[in-house]
């Protein structure tokens, strides 16, 4: 009985079977054909068949097998690439470059995933991309963007924007590139050394009475179907987007509240985000009247808006604005936003011996007691 060599004996005769690789010449050159992770490879040397170049490639052979017995025996990785560098076949796969995306494509995209945003944040940051960004830096690679260029934006943004509305909108922006920077999209954060602009102390010019009765002629005039919206404006002390989404389910005739509790901005109705925002404001005979007399004009078929156009659909903002300065210009009055008919407000309600910390915080003075009840200046 023939003793059978050891195990390991075995392995190493298997490993040296499946690797023997041989020399061949075709047409005159020399090549070698050999197996490797069972797929057969013939490489050419490049060599003439003669016996100076069939000892290199004894040589070389001689390597090839070593290296790939060593692999099997879980020594080291063969890298054929060292012994083979002129064929190409074993030499490491190349990543195929990832398309850098323009800042158009990878912002939207990115907007897109912030699923938490409220509809109308989001409504609003993109707008404000079409009109502001994307015209600047769109449609450069976003590792392409450097500090002149988010220096450029801004300074075009100031042409139509107030500081405080710049700076509002960069937040998003800001986190954008931060974001990327930290996922090592791009090595430098374009943005990482941009400050706030300083805000501009808001311009507070209030109607005074006089001027204000002249508005309200100039739309009982002109625009006699907007003048009950035109009064709420100055006598509730509401913001146009909220006057403009209020409905009649927020009107509380037993209890005589107006209750805030919604906006409408860019064209959508949108729930107000802070306490303060959202109150109840009380209705003094004046406002319960100009109530009263708006909801008799209701039509049959009119949406549920407490101030609609003519047809009866919720009011276009923008129509009115265009009325509302019409109006300014007929009454011969400094032009100035409609915005103003709220600090008209509160500077009457002062005028009326308001307490000033109560503005503009829910009202809790009794309807009897409104600074409307007696319009006369002290």
């Amino acid at each position: 009985m023939v003793d059978m060599p050891p195990l390991f004996i075995q392995k190493l005769l298997r490993y040296e079977d499946s690797i023997m690789a041989k020399i061949r010449a075709k047409n005159g050159v020399l090549f070698i054909d050999f197996y490797y992770n069972k797929e057969r490879y013939r490489i050419s040397l490049g060599l003439s068949d003669n016996t100076r170049n069939m000892h290199a490639a004894n040589i070389k052979v001689k390597l090839l097998e070593s290296v790939i017995e060593a692999e099997k025996l879980g020594l080291a990785k063969a890298d054929l690439q060292a012994i083979f560098p002129e064929s190409g076949q074993f030499a490491p796969k190349q990543e195929a470059p990832k398309k850098l995306l323009t800042f158009d494509e990878m912002y939207l995209a990115w907007l897109d995933n912030k699923v938490h945003l409220a509809k109308n944040t989001h409504r609003t940051w993109r707008s404000f991309h079409r009109k502001h960004i994307s015209p600047v830096i769109g449609y450069k690679k976003v590792t392409e963007i450097n500090q002149t260029d988010i220096s450029m934006m801004i300074e075009i943004m100031k042409r139509d924007n107030k500081n405080s509305v710049i700076n509002k909108k960069l937040v998003p922006l800001k986190t954008f590139f931060r974001e990327l920077a930290e996922d090592e999209i791009i090595t430098k954060n374009p943005m990482a050394r941009v400050r706030s602009l300083r805000n501009d102390k808001p311009e507070i010019n209030p109607f005074s009475k006089e001027e204000l009765h002249a508005l309200i002629d100039a739309f009982k005039d002109f625009y006699p179907f907007y003048v009950n919206f035109i009064s709420f404006l100055a006598f509730s002390g509401c913001r146009p987007n909220e006057a403009v989404a209020l409905q009649w389910k927020h009107i509380d005739w037993e209890n005589r509240i107006i209750m805030i509790r919604e906006g409408y901005v860019l064209g959508e109705t949108t729930t107000l985000k802070t306490s303060s925002s959202r109150r109840d404001i009380d209705m003094n005979d004046l406002l319960f009247n100009l109530l009263q007399e708006q909801y008799k004009k209701r039509t049959e078929n009119a949406e549920p808006f407490v101030f609609t156009n003519m047809l009866g659909k919720r009011m276009c903002w923008e129509n009115f604005r265009q009325k509302y300065y019409k109006a300014m210009e007929t009454a011969e009055l400094p032009s100035r936003p409609a915005y103003q008919l709220r600090h008209t407000f509160a500077s009457l309600a002062l005028k009326a011996g308001e307490d000033p910390t109560w503005f503009p915080r829910p009202s809790a003075t009794p309807a009897s007691e409104q600074p409307w009840k007696n319009t006369t200046d002290t």
